[in-house]
């Protein structure tokens, strides 16, 4: 009698994560021994700093090695309000923080949390591989906000307004971009917010992963802080982008109780707590001082002095358009001007992911 290998009709709806796939196949040229320099995924080539390091070196040695509570320890959380206070402007008790394994299992859960059947998540584009996906996981539809290069890929407060409806559950801002490092001035935030206010139903999902890596003039605004926006507003970070700690897993989630309640009743079911270990090194992170002290700055800086010169590089190259990124340590290029060209030994170069293959095959 055959097996049947029909899998659940949820699943089959979701693509694997492009990164995912790109950066699986960069590892295994890499172990091949081709000389590979992998820029696909989100990751710092920083180590984390040893003030973090050591702090999870100590909870290890003292045994701190166990289950935590499932929202996490109340000296993390209690640390991570104190940090969105004094740093956002945005005020929360420790039952108002989920910490979770990564800021990508808090969004998750997020969109689990509040979104219904047929309901619409709104994501302006570009944007990170990930989202669609999981709120078509979520059994929600992702309603794609196309934006333009020439306003810094920042989403039009117009555009929104003509894509809201009756089914409109969920916005998602990330500020700094992923992927395009663009950040939203507070007048353009607070715009948004004014359209958000006018439909009962609609809450935003403020990622502030990459909030430290920005680039003076620009400033980072967290869109809880803005007026009636707190009870709407589920506001998710993590350790892993400003820390240099992508392995360490951790993240969080800040929001009204009834919704972090909801959110942690999923994870409990799910992961459980978060990484022990990673909890005590979350807390030496934010130790470090504000924004992670002079640490993080300087990291800051090197991110700073290779997009200036990329920026550069790339404004002499042929065919290709770049923004102007503002934050985060990406670059967004527009190398379309290639695309219909037949490589020799590759083939058809016709979209983003086969000239990253092109280049990971043949351009070594």
């Amino acid at each position: 009698m055959e097996v049947d290998t029909c899998t659940s009709p949820r699943v089959n709806n979701v693509s694997t994560s492009r990164t995912s796939v790109i950066m699986d196949k960069a590892k295994a040229l890499a172990q091949a021994g081709v000389p590979i320099i992998s820029l696909c995924a989100g990751e710092p080539d920083f180590d984390t700093p040893t003030a973090i390091t050591q702090g999870g070196v100590k909870a290890i040695m003292e045994g701190h090695t166990r289950y935590t509570p499932n929202g996490g320890t109340l000296q993390l959380r209690t640390a991570i309000c104190r940090k969105l206070k004094e740093e956002n402007e945005i005020v929360y008790s420790p039952d108002e923080v989920l910490v979770s394994n990564g800021a990508k299992q808090s969004i998750f859960q997020a969109m689990l949390a509040v979104c219904s059947p047929g309901d619409e998540v709104l994501i302006p584009a570009p944007h990170w591989v990930s989202y669609p996906d999981m709120a078509k996981l979520a059994d929600a539809t992702p309603v794609i906000l196309k934006s333009l290069m020439s306003d810094n890929f920042l989403l039009n407060p117009d555009h929104l307004k003509s894509k809201l409806s009756a089914k409109s559950r969920l916005l998602i801002l990330c500020s700094p971009s992923n992927p395009t490092g663009s950040v939203y001035p507070r007048e353009l935030l607070t715009q948004i917010a004014k359209i958000v206010a006018s439909h009962p139903r609609l809450l935003v999902l403020s990622d502030e992963i990459y909030e430290h890596i920005i680039y003076a003039p620009a400033m980072h605004t967290s869109f809880a802080s803005l007026p009636d926006m707190w009870e709407r507003t589920l506001t998710v970070n993590g350790f892993s982008k400003a820390f240099a700690m992508t392995g360490w897993r951790l993240g969080y989630l800040a929001g009204p109780k009834h919704f972090v309640t909801t959110c942690a009743k999923i994870q409990s079911q799910l992961s459980s707590c978060a990484n022990s270990i990673s909890q005590s090194a979350g807390e030496s992170a934010l130790r470090m001082g504000k924004a992670g002290g002079e640490v993080v700055a300087t990291m800051v800086t090197a991110y700073r002095e290779r997009r200036d010169f990329l920026l550069q590089f790339f404004k002499d190259l042929q065919g290709v358009k770049v923004s102007h990124p503002q934050g985060a340590f990406y670059l967004f290029l527009d190398l379309s001007y290639y695309y219909g060209v037949e490589a020799q030994g590759f083939g058809l170069i016709n979209s983003s992911e086969s000239l990253c293959c092109y280049l990971l095959d043949q351009a070594q």
